[in-house]
């Protein structure tokens, strides 16, 4: 942005190579304003004593110099007062601050230097606007300088949680690196914990939007990361917060289908983990929002586990009834899977089915011709119940 060029000659710009002249006066002035009026630069030790004297130097001398007739004086000082408070870790509005004090500082010197003289008085009252256009010019490089060191930095936490992340989840750590990428994560080496593992379908979206926020409400530690086919994630658990809850407000969040691994006790186990809530989400239907954790679905995630074998099952069981007209191929699996659920008792699945109990009868022969398998039969059971499961996870993947 361009600044405002002033007149070299005339009372503001002989006060202001005066003031230059005593230029550490100045500065000793503007610093002992500036650590009275903001705390963070007197008694935080955010910034010494002798480095808020360093940049009030700069920045009062660039000021100055142009005032005094400098145009080349530019805008370097305050922006890189920007990086290094962006650096020093003092809030932004803080900075601000403390550069209008300075400029009022100066302001105020050129008032009293002008005194009863009215021409002086009527320069400052001609130039003022362009003094604060000035001020605000340079407030604005320092936002900027600020805003960028601020930037980076982001963007360097963001590399190292990443980096943190998937050194647990590889199984890359031990001993002091396991401390270093707990604290960079802000999880507990040790405790109670589970790994989330989600998907949409689409490339490099979250499937659980808001995740960490809302853990982070209730006081629930965990650290996510979007990779290109999943969200995952490290969730802390507590007595107060349990797998249960953890599992409803995944469900309550969820766009997509995951899986929660089986809790375990140290962050050197998050490699299995991870395995786990991968296996756990790919055992969840296909396009569903299904929520599933490993220890409690162990046939679909041993399905999940081993998809070719499972596809092969599924086409080798479940072949004749798939090749059928949807309708009948539809009607003939629901009736399967509702003889599952009621454990073979045909009242109950007459009942669940809004049908007669020879209906059923006459559909589970028709399973038994189709197939070669009947139901009464355990190992003709088995095979039919997971090549089911690889049918309801796999959806129509298993016809092909």
């Amino acid at each position: 942005m361009s600044t405002p060029r002033t007149r070299p000659e005339g009372f503001v710009a002989r006060a202001s190579t005066t003031l230059l002249q005593r230029l550490d006066d100045v500065v000793d002035r503007v610093a002992a304003e500036i650590e009275r009026a903001e705390p963070v630069y007197g008694s935080s030790h955010a910034v010494t004593p002798e480095e808020l004297r360093r940049t009030n130097r700069a920045n009062l001398e660039a000021i100055l110099s142009h005032l005094a007739g400098d145009p080349e004086a530019g805008t370097a000082a305050p922006r890189s007062t920007g990086h290094r408070r962006a650096e020093n870790g003092v809030p932004l509005p803080s900075v601000l601050r403390a550069y209008r004090i300075g400029s009022g500082v100066v302001w105020d010197e050129l008032l009293t230097m002008a005194g009863d003289d009215p021409k002086a008085s009527r320069e400052l009252l001609d130039i003022a606007s362009r003094v604060w256009k000035l001020v605000d010019d340079y407030s604005q490089a320092l936002t900027d300088g600020y805003q960028e060191t601020v930037a980076e930095q982001l963007r360097r936490d963001a590399r190292a949680h990443d980096a943190a992340l998937d050194a647990l989840l590889s199984g890359q750590v031990d001993g002091a690196r396991l401390w270093e990428c707990a604290r960079t994560l802000g999880l507990p080496a040790q405790g109670s914990f589970v790994v989330v593992a989600a998907t949409t379908g689409a490339a490099a979206t979250e499937a659980l939007p808001g995740v960490g926020e809302a853990l982070s409400v209730l006081g629930v530690a965990s650290s996510w990361r979007v990779r290109a086919d999943s969200h995952i994630g490290i969730v802390t658990l507590t007595t107060r917060f349990t797998e249960p809850r953890l599992h409803a407000l995944l469900a309550e969040r969820s766009v997509g289908r995951a899986g929660i691994s089986a809790a375990f006790g140290a962050l050197t186990e998050a490699v299995t983990g991870l395995r786990q809530a991968e296996l756990a989400c790919a055992a969840t239907q296909s396009g569903s929002k299904q929520v599933l954790r490993y220890d409690e679905a162990l046939i679909p995630v041993l399905l999940a586990g081993s998809p070719d074998v499972a596809s092969a099952l599924a086409r080798a069981v479940l072949g004749p009834i798939l090749a059928l007209p949807q309708h009948d191929r539809d009607v003939l699996l629901d009736t399967v899977r509702t003889w599952f659920a009621h454990d073979g008792e045909v009242s109950a699945i007459a009942a669940a089915l809004f049908c007669h109990r020879n209906t059923v009868r006459f559909r589970l022969n028709r399973v038994a011709e189709l197939t070669g398998r009947r139901l009464t039969e355990p190992r003709a059971a088995t095979e039919m119940y997971l090549a089911l499961e690889t049918h309801r996870i796999q959806g129509d993947g298993s016809e092909r």
